[in-house]
């Protein structure tokens, strides 16, 4: 078999991002406990390094203090923008891959919902608000390699905006909320997740294998390039990879451990940031996976970054590090590739694929809804329910197995549930290992 490398280019998608000077050096005594009067003169002074720290903190503190880095895109013109340049054809094929193919975005779209407490760093709040602007987007002509995919930030304790937090637990209504939403709303469900703050946590781990079979989340690196003094990054605190493949092989996470080989379903593949201030690509990692590829292995090279952030100058100096590696494996193929086309293009045969993708007979008989699978299965142990009623609520709730087998469900509309007079439509959806999906509304 050729090898080939797949770069798959991971947009976390949040929408307009403002920073105002005082947050900017909230944050800079959050992460570093450089503590400074909020003026643009100690923003020149920090850039500068005219103030003492050591040589040690100042490798990192140069990187989160970047122009580039403190430049965000806060209204949606800028990021339309921005959008027109990069999304253009002209853009996309400045650089193409070894089938004359341009780039390719993989928006990993979150809703900002769930959010009650302040919104000092104005972001455009509400159901579907970021979804529609991109799968507007995504229509148009040079984007239809472009896809939506699934991106989801957890909900602090104070409900702030700008707040990070890792509890999928706590965060489980505005989770089913969203996901239901998009189903019977724009008939969408996810197939490839990334992770909020690039944190999966033991909650986040088991509701990833329920529903959702690939996850380029891994963001492991050597530990000599660890962030050793930044606080929010340090023992473990967000975005904890450490102990996990830092060679770009993908594997099944262990279920006491997402960073460890183990023997869950869904699939963690590698990415790494574009001018971060943390575990960004370099030469170095590009250069691995041409290596692996060299020697007949299919890679997946993941870089990720957002999109409040001018993303030009991002992919601009990734071309120019991807140049310098081609030149040393110059017959070694990549492709700038949609996220679920690598995932299934490394891991299957396609024959395989399509003759076991999965199927279903499903019928609404009376107050009972009833699904078989035919051919196939389910990635998780049950499809995804979602249903909206009559004045506009949703819900989400748990099938019943039909029989003994555990591919055939039902689901009862009563006063134990919801009476199906008061039901306005539902849907149903799934998954199967192989990335293939199957997605079907139903009104009463």
């Amino acid at each position: 078999m050729k090898g080939k490398v797949y770069i798959c280019h991971h947009i976390d998608t949040e929408g307009p991002l403002y920073e105002s000077l005082g947050e900017l050096f909230k944050r800079v005594k959050f992460v570093t406990g450089i503590e400074l009067e909020a003026t643009e003169e100690n923003v020149r002074r920090l850039q500068s390094r005219e103030i003492e720290v050591t040589d040690e903190l100042w490798e990192e503190l140069k990187l989160i203090i970047d122009p580039h880095t403190i430049n965000f895109l806060g209204d949606w013109e800028k990021i339309d923008t921005m959008l027109n340049e990069i999304m253009s054809e002209e853009y996309r094929k400045a650089m193409v891959d070894s089938e004359g193919n341009g780039w390719c975005y993989n928006w990993h779209v979150m809703d900002h919902v769930g959010f009650t407490g302040e919104n000092p760093r104005r972001r455009d709040l509400g159901y579907l608000k970021i979804f529609d602007y991109y799968q507007k987007r995504i229509s148009e002509p040079n984007s239809q390699r472009d896809e939506l995919h699934w991106h989801f930030h957890p909900i602090s304790f104070s409900k702030d905006a700008h707040i990070p937090a890792t509890s999928y637990e706590n965060s489980m209504d505005e989770l089913h909320q969203i996901l239901s939403r998009r189903l019977i709303e724009r008939s969408w469900f996810p197939i490839v997740n990334r992770a909020g703050f690039h944190t999966v946590r033991f909650d986040s781990n088991h509701f990833l294998e329920q529903w959702i079979p690939f996850d380029p989340s891994n963001q492991a690196i050597k530990e000599e390039f660890q962030p050793k003094l930044q606080r929010d990054l340090t023992n473990g605190r967000f975005g904890d990879w450490r102990g996990a493949p830092f060679d770009w092989s993908m594997y099944h996470p262990n279920h006491r451990d997402w960073r460890k080989t183990g023997d869950m379903n869904r699939y963690v593949a590698r990415v790494l940031n574009m001018n971060s201030r943390h575990r960004n690509i370099t030469f170095d990692e590009i250069a691995v996976a041409f290596e692996r590829a060299e020697k007949g292995e299919r890679v997946y090279l993941g870089i990720t970054n957002h999109d409040w952030r001018d993303m030009k100058k991002e992919i601009d100096d990734f071309r120019v590090l991807l140049s310098s590696v081609i030149r040393q494996f110059p017959d070694v193929d990549f492709e700038f590739s949609e996220t679920l086309s690598a995932f299934q293009q490394i891991l299957f045969d396609e024959t395989e694929r399509t003759q076991n993708s999965v199927k279903w007979n499903i019928a609404l008989e009376g107050n009972q809804l009833l699904i078989s699978i035919t051919q196939g299965e389910t990635f998780g142990p049950q499809p995804y329910l979602a249903i909206k009623t009559k004045d506009g609520k949703y819900f989400h709730d748990n099938f019943d197995y039909l029989n003994h087998s555990s591919q055939d469900f039902s689901y009862t509309f009563d006063e134990y549930t919801i009476p199906l007079n008061n039901v306005e439509s539902f849907a149903v959806a799934t998954n199967d290992k192989y990335g293939n999906q199957v997605i079907e509304h139903l009104k009463p």
